[in-house]
């Protein structure tokens, strides 16, 4: 009874997209690791730039102290 309803096309069509169903979850699962590891990764890199900032902001505090210094010494 159940052959009249469901023939072998539909068992194979069936299979056929749970197949492609597997497949695609798989690559999107590849896919969402591949964003969170660029995601990482940029962070990292922006953490990277905040620092270089710094060290730049700080490099020009230390040339600004160090004309001073000579100005006061030059003015003895």
């Amino acid at each position: 009874m159940i052959e009249r309803f469901i023939g072998p096309a539909t068992i194979v069509y069936v299979l056929s997209a749970s197949v492609a169903c597997l497949w695609w979850a798989a690559d999107l699962s590849r896919r969402v690791v591949t964003i969170e590891h660029s995601t990482v990764t940029a962070e990292r890199l922006a953490r990277l730039e905040a620092e270089v900032h710094a060290l730049g902001q700080a490099t020009q505090d230390m040339k600004e102290s160090l004309n001073d210094l000579s100005r006061a010494i030059r003015a003895r």
